[in-house]
């Protein structure tokens, strides 16, 4: 299933050259084995392995010797001091992006952002005209290409031949919220490849083939529905139990915001219960005739983004390619926002069958990037020590997001407890008294999140959504010097603030059964997946 948040890194088998083959000489090997057999060598190596009387080793602990009190302790936790750390002063303004040239072919808009190197080509179609249920239906589909026939090729001869010509290739569903008025959802089938500029025309080729082409009827499809499907179903049960915080948070976040309405929809307990459903009716004519409906709609007739990362020859040339492929369409219609009710806030547990907790809180908030840097005051200075090192958790933070806010607790032994120490946390830090220090540690601390490097298809793909975002470099160079702004009198005060939006903020937590019935008072309704 798609995800609101970054996808998975794929792994192919390594090809060998058709020019040399490998030849295995097996015959002198295995009749040196029969040997060895036949003269009982193996029987002869155990009996040696296992002849000699085992050891018994007694570990007794011992207490630390009394006559050394000051002594150094065996291991000292504590921040790493740099002999020349980095100021404020010395973050300035950020790295520009290379301004991408927009223009249009075969009904399609082309972005071409300049570079070179390695050429990306990721191709979007906007999503808003779809209701969710196609969106989820859409989300299926994405899921099942990799394992449909064409008719020029079988689904294994198509996944070599995309594994030869292409890098990478991937197809998800992506969603964002924008900086435009409104802060609508921008919603895209996305089909992203990494490749070589020589080998773009089979890229479009390939692309068209795999998007278009799949067979979605008859016996074929409808097995690796079925298989597919279940095999969702259970990667979702295993998540919940590795990764509930993040199911957690898109469900509380799914009350306040389009985007993680739309993640929770497909991806989420709404998108797990959407599956169920599938399999339990088991009509997978019916559902190949929904996905065929969908993909029609969205491929001939949806609003078409083509991103090419590369030269100016690979733009001419993909220019040239375009007209004549399965992209190339009369007309199209206009992009538009995602829109979706959002519903009502409900504290809700799930109850999973690990042994920990997942704990979430969230409120809404709209976007302040000075917030950032409160974010990170409240995850290292406040919820590391209480919720971690007390509280035993292996993980906790505070989150703020583009209309959220949360707190959040991974693999928790706790779960009404940590709900309790989420209440205390404003007062305290409002009362803390911040130095210059601590205000650098925290901002550069910040900024360098923002900064971290990313690979250059990667890299590709945030300019495509910065663009479709409507972010510039402007924004994002007022959104730096907001939050290297921050002083101790405004973090206190958007500390003092936060008790009052917590007071009113959703609870949802995915725990162990005798957890969340210990707390069953802070919940409106509990479920069990």
């Amino acid at each position: 299933m798609s995800f609101a948040w970054q996808g998975l890194p794929s792994c192919r088998p390594v090809q060998q050259s058709i020019h040399a083959p490998l030849l295995l000489h097996t015959n002198a090997l295995f009749a040196s084995l029969r040997e060895k057999l036949e003269q009982g060598w193996f029987n002869e190596l155990l009996r040696e392995l296992f002849a000699p009387a085992p050891v018994e080793i007694i570990q007794v602990p011992t207490l630390p010797k009394a006559e050394e009190p000051d002594a150094a302790p065996a291991r000292t936790d504590g921040k790493l001091a740099l002999d020349h750390p980095l100021t404020v002063a010395d973050l300035g303004e950020g790295s520009p992006s290379a301004e991408g040239v927009v223009g249009s072919v075969a009904s399609a808009e082309l972005l071409h952002h300049p570079s070179k190197g390695s050429l990306y080509l990721n191709i979007y179609y906007d999503l808003g005209g779809l209701t969710t249920e196609e969106v989820q239906y859409l989300d299926l589909l994405t899921d099942v290409l990799d394992e449909l026939d064409t008719p020029r090729h079988t689904a294994r001869e198509l996944n070599t031949l995309r594994s030869t010509w292409l890098g990478d290739s991937q197809a998800c569903i992506s969603f964002w919220t924008g900086r435009q008025a409104g802060n609508p959802c921008h919603a895209k089938l996305t089909l992203n490849m990494s490749l070589l500029e020589r080998s773009l025309e089979k890229a479009v080729e390939l692309g068209g083939e795999w998007l278009y082409e799949t067979r979605l009827t008859g016996a074929k499809a409808e097995a690796a529905f079925a298989r597919v499907l279940s095999q969702q179903k259970l990667n979702m049960e295993q998540q919940f139990l590795q990764m509930g915080n993040q199911y957690a948070a898109v469900r509380a976040g799914s009350h306040y915001s389009v985007e993680y309405a739309l993640s929770e929809a497909c991806s989420g307990v709404t998108g797990y219960h959407f599956l169920c459903a599938l399999l339990e009716q088991a009509d997978w004519a019916d559902l190949g005739r929904k996905l065929e409906a969908v993909r029609e709609k969205v491929l001939h007739h949806a609003a078409l983004t083509i991103s090419l990362h590369g030269s100016e020859d690979a733009r001419k040339q993909l220019e040239a390619l375009l007209p004549g492929s399965a992209f190339a369409e009369g007309m199209r219609s206009p992009a538009r926002p995602y829109t979706q009710a959002l519903t009502a806030p409900v504290n809700e547990a799930f109850i999973i069958d690990g042994g920990v907790n997942y704990d979430i809180l969230t409120w809404p908030q709209e976007r302040k990037p000075e917030r950032r840097v409160l974010a990170r005051v409240m995850s290292y200075e406040y919820l590391w020590h209480h919720i971690r090192e007390v509280g035993g958790a292996y993980g906790t933070g505070m989150v703020t997001r583009a209309e959220t806010e949360y707190l959040y607790t991974y693999r928790d032994p706790h779960l009404a407890e940590s709900y309790e120490t989420f209440a205390k946390g404003p007062a305290e830090l409002a009362a803390r008294a911040y130095t210059e220090k601590d205000l650098t540690d925290s901002i550069v601390g910040t900024v360098s999140e923002m900064d971290k490097p990313m690979k250059p298809s990667a890299e590709a793909r945030d300019l495509d959504r910065r663009y479709f975002c409507g972010i510039t470099d402007a924004m994002l160079a007022a959104d730096r010097k907001a939050l290297c702004s921050v002083d101790a009198a405004a973090l206190k005060a958007m500390a003092a603030e936060l008790g009052t939006a917590m007071q009113h903020g959703t609870r949802v937590a995915f725990g162990s059964k005798e957890a969340v019935e210990g707390a069953k008072g802070l919940f409106d309704r509990i479920e069990t997946l």
